[in-house]
């Protein structure tokens, strides 16, 4: 809901500055970042409470993880252009980065491929999905938890330096990117912590659901 409020919201911004503009790599990354998400989880909320046959479910449980490695994946590309930006066009710092995601992105295939649905008690429907092993279906968000630590640590890194280099007191742009992305990467990382602990502690009746968050 709060994503679809987001876009309503600033549709007429979008407008403006995305669509009324020439089209580029940039703009394909805007729109799998603003719209995969809100539209790919109208399925999964269906699935979450429709009375699918065991066939169908079969066939749809691995859409979720399929789902999050196309916006892992384009977020990763956003993120990395942004370390691109902030460390002054760094090939180094973009190839270590792109590494990472290279490496997350496998294990996340490597991980959701030992996905199952979940078997609900009588009275109960939804098409879940849950690991066959924890210890396996789990290493996609520590993938993802290692990923972005690097991003928040590269970024609080720069932050820093350029804190200690600037004289004026005006926020510049850059500045700006830094803090903003030093506090969502925060974010980002406390809830994939609090993912990996869930399915750690085996609690099916939790993680089951948290897990396409």
């Amino acid at each position: 809901v709060m994503l679809f409020y987001d876009i309503i919201l600033t549709f007429g911004d979008e407008v403006e500055r995305i669509w009324m503009r020439k089209y580029t790599p940039v703009t394909v990354l805007w729109f799998l970042n603003r719209y995969l998400s809100p539209l790919g989880y109208i399925v999964i909320i269906v699935s979450f409470h429709d009375p699918w046959s065991k066939s169908v479910c079969n066939r749809y449980v691995l859409y979720p993880e399929a789902l999050k490695i196309v916006t892992a994946f384009t977020i990763g590309v956003i993120f990395i252009l942004r370390l691109y930006a902030i460390y002054s066009r760094s090939k180094m710092v973009v190839g270590f980065a792109c590494l990472v995601l290279a490496i997350e992105l496998g294990i996340k295939i490597w991980a959701f491929t030992d996905g199952t649905s979940l078997i609900l008690p009588p009275g109960l429907v939804g098409c879940i999905l849950v690991g066959r092993s924890n210890t396996r279906i789990v290493f996609t968000w520590i993938a993802e938890l290692v990923f972005d630590s690097v991003v928040f640590f590269l970024t609080l890194w720069k932050t820093v330096s350029h804190n200690r280099v600037r004289r004026s007191n005006t926020m510049s742009l850059v500045t700006l990117v830094m803090r903003d992305g030093v506090v969502y990467f925060g974010i980002i990382f406390l809830v994939n912590l609090v993912t990996v602990l869930i399915f750690l502690a085996d609690i099916k009746a939790v993680n089951a659901s948290f897990s396409t968050l």
